[in-house]
């Protein structure tokens, strides 16, 4: 589904004569004769569509087929197809997605483009219905088109007005079209004519309060949403892909090579897209769009998701190689587009500003690079990390600035014995908990942390870490210790029982596991 959005572009397509151009194209009306069609409805048959021809000799929609062979002897009539038309309109639209991925069908005879973010490509927004107009009549549909900000504006202006792009102002755009263009239903625009509100304008000043019946409210309905007011849902022609990139070419393209340079560079565009959003392709569909108005899709998937242009390609090339002779690009593909229809997030990892293949050699690239991003960005601005000689656990890591002599000095790694005194996990600030012990200045045979109580089973220490000589951190003492679930923790306390009127206080100041 599609939901309007307040800064979209709309383009709607009115085929006014869809059903007699397309009879015209497929050879089967008779040359040299005017051209109508006729259905029939409520007992008597009326015309559902003339031809250009018939329609200078005065022949009009919802005329009967009797007053029309009366007035034009030589009249050629042919029963309505709908289901033909609608084959036609379908056509119309698949060919238009070359343009853009967003094409709702507006049956029986229009259709509605999305085209936010897409024209720029094709020269701006009036180039591009320009050019969707000029290409329908030389494939022999005649065709108006319209751009707004809405579809219901857009609709207005491409069957009622002379102007083709709505103006800054919607309401001063709409104000003189019939109450027709609101696209209502005949029953409803011939009560408001009866009621004397014949154009939009009229209906903007009336009182809404009046509007109660189904009609009045369909109609006040349809005016907000072409004045962009209230929203207007509507259902693409296929799924909207959620990342797509569109490309278009000066000049056809025939061979497969050239094919694949394309798709090279679209796999591109949309892996850019993807590593902004941080998921990678599973399934894309590429489309290629040909000079006769065919659309070749060709489809590829993967196992797990990627983001990279050489797997996607590789599986693009077996496709092509295997599909070469079933393109059949006789006169060029003039377009491509390829979406992702399929994605999935990729969990992120840790990656390398420069690629370390043996340890000196990486060394000189990290150095490199730091000095080339100090040089750019300030040498206050790219630091290391360092550790501080200080007795307080949680303020021996810094940081200092790259290019100085005291980042040189990096972390120690794990003891030989390759037993872990320190944990994994170091809280910034210790948090408090309750104990008991067995004797004062022992370790606790259990602790409550968080509302939780955790009954210890192991325990190893203590690690005395002195109080500085300025005073400003008391002595403490670390225990190692691991609860019978094997969870192991790093507590510590801090003072001596005995040494003042107030308990030492425990704390719990990191995890191993």
């Amino acid at each position: 589904m599609s939901v309007l959005s307040s800064n979209a572009t709309w383009l709607a397509i009115y085929l006014p004569r869809l059903n007699t151009d397309r009879l015209i194209r497929s050879g089967r009306a008779p040359e040299q004769r005017p051209l109508a069609i006729y259905a029939k409805e409520a007992g008597a048959f009326l015309l559902t569509g003339v031809d250009a021809r018939a329609s200078s000799l005065g022949l009009k929609l919802a005329m009967s087929l009797a007053d029309a062979r009366a007035m034009q002897p030589g009249l050629a009539a042919i029963e309505a197809e709908p289901e033909e038309d609608a084959r036609a309109l379908d056509h119309i639209a698949a060919w238009c997605e070359r343009f853009t991925p967003l094409v709702v069908i507006d049956s029986p005879d229009g259709l509605f483009l999305d085209i936010s973010g897409c024209a720029h490509l094709f020269g701006g927004e009036a180039a591009l219905r320009d050019q969707i107009v000029t290409r329908l009549a030389a494939q022999g549909f005649a065709a108006r088109a319209a751009l707004a900000p809405t579809p219901g504006a857009a609709w207005a202006l491409a069957r009622y007005s002379r102007a083709m792009q709505a103006s800054a102002d919607a309401v001063q755009t709409l104000a003189p079209l019939p109450i027709e263009a609101l696209r209502l239903e005949d029953a409803s625009a011939a009560l408001l004519r009866r009621l004397g509100l014949k154009t939009i304008g009229s209906l903007l000043t009336a009182p809404r309060s009046s509007f109660t019946a189904r009609a009045g409210e369909r109609a006040m309905l349809r005016l907000d949403q072409a004045l962009g007011r209230a929203p207007e849902i509507l259902s693409p022609r296929r799924p909207a892909p959620p990342v797509f990139a569109l490309r278009r070419f000066l000049e056809p393209l025939f061979s497969v090579e050239t094919i694949l340079i394309a798709t090279e560079h679209l796999c591109a565009d949309v892996i850019e897209k993807l590593e902004l959003r941080g998921v990678g392709a599973r399934r894309a569909a590429l489309h290629l769009f040909g000079v006769d108005g065919r659309d070749r899709v060709i489809e590829i998937g993967v196992s797990r998701p990627e983001r990279e242009v050489k797997p996607l390609l590789r599986l693009f090339r077996e496709k092509l190689g295997h599909a070469a002779e079933n393109l059949d690009a006789e006169f060029g593909i003039e377009a491509a587009r390829l979406d992702v229809v399929q994605i999935e997030r990729i969990e992120g990892g840790a990656r390398t500003l420069a690629a370390v293949e043996e340890a000196d050699a990486g060394a000189e690239k990290i150095a490199a690079l730091v000095d080339v991003l100090s040089a750019r960005l300030g040498p206050k601005r790219v630091l290391r990390p360092k550790f501080s000689e200080v007795h307080a656990p949680e303020k021996a890591g810094a940081w200092s600035a790259a290019l100085s002599r005291s980042a040189e000095k990096t972390p120690t790694g794990s003891p030989r014995d390759g037993v872990m005194r320190r944990p994994l996990t170091l809280f910034s600030r210790p948090q408090p908990i309750e104990t008991l012990a067995t004797v004062p200045d022992g370790p606790p045979i259990r602790f409550r942390w968080r509302r939780v109580l955790h009954e210890v089973a192991r325990a190893e220490g203590p690690e005395r870490i002195s109080g500085d000589w300025l005073g400003g951190l008391p002595t403490r003492d670390y225990y190692r210790v691991e609860d019978k679930e094997g969870r192991r923790y790093w507590l510590y306390r801090e003072g001596f029982y005995g040494e003042s009127d107030e308990a030492p206080r425990w704390f719990v100041h990191g995890l191993f596991a």
